[in-house]
């Protein structure tokens, strides 16, 4: 019975690690699809990786469409060094200094805001400063 007992606490602590595991592969080809599209000026794939309320904050701040606004966005093509996942929320930093974050939405992962950067001092200190977010 203590075996028993000792494996499904084993089981129950391994699986939420495999999820978070699997989110974080989901979180970092999400940004590399996001940074790629951009880089290959493919608006519509692009827009189609954000969250919709970040799509929206995009087509604003452009004044008219997400898919010409995110092509005008200051964006480097850096790779992920790094994801930190917070059950429906992560953060992705970029070996550039920049970072994004990503939601959990009903469509699967979203960016809901990319190129961030803190600007002096320590994240905790400061606010992201960001070219498109929600």
């Amino acid at each position: 019975m203590l075996v028993r007992l000792l494996a499904l606490g084993t089981l129950a602590i391994a699986l939420p690690a495999c999820g978070r595991a699997d989110d974080r592969e989901q979180v970092t080809r999400l940004t590399r699809t996001f940074l790629q599209a951009v880089a290959h000026h493919d608006g519509t794939r692009a827009c189609a990786l954000l969250s919709h309320d970040a799509a929206m904050e995009v087509a604003d701040q452009a004044q008219g469409s997400c898919r010409a606004g995110v092509l005008d966005l200051r964006l480097a093509p850096h790779d992920v060094t790094r994801v930190q996942v917070y059950i429906v929320n992560a953060k992705v930093d970029l070996a550039g200094g920049e970072s994004a974050f990503a939601e959990l939405t009903t469509n699967g992962w979203r960016l809901s805001a990319v190129g961030c950067t803190v600007e002096g001092g320590k994240p905790a200190d400061r606010p992201y400063q960001c070219e498109a977010q929600a």
